[in-house]
């Protein structure tokens, strides 16, 4: 014997709500899993510019390094819960945009020449 929807609803309402949350988060954690590696596999946001409008993590995901190389080099406290952007960044160290990105970008090559992973 089958049952409905509407009877499950009514005998078993906390399992059905809980296997409702959870098929939602399964969604959003698919969704968000497929637009992140379509977005990543494309080669243009390889190895971007650095712009004011990057968070770290981004600088990170984009060059290939890992973000506590960068959050290094810029003397931040990993694990802030923070993400700061490049802009925000210049503002807090009073430097400009141009000098955080070359500090990244100096992070970077030294990263790539000794070869850490």
């Amino acid at each position: 014997m089958g049952m409905n929807i509407l009877g499950l609803w009514h005998s078993h309402r906390v399992l059905l709500i809980g296997f409702l949350v959870g098929l939602a988060l399964t969604g959003f954690f698919l969704v968000r899993t497929v637009v992140s590696t379509v977005y990543w596999a494309d080669p243009a946001h390889h190895e971007q510019t650095i712009e004011g409008w990057m968070p770290v993590r981004y600088v990170a995901r984009s060059w290939d390094v890992p973000p506590q190389v960068l959050a290094q080099a810029l003397d931040l406290r990993t694990g802030e819960g923070r993400r700061l952007t490049v802009a925000e960044i210049a503002v807090e160290q009073e430097v400009s945009v141009d000098q955080v990105a070359a500090t990244l970008r100096t992070a970077i090559t030294a990263y790539r020449e000794t070869g850490d992973d």
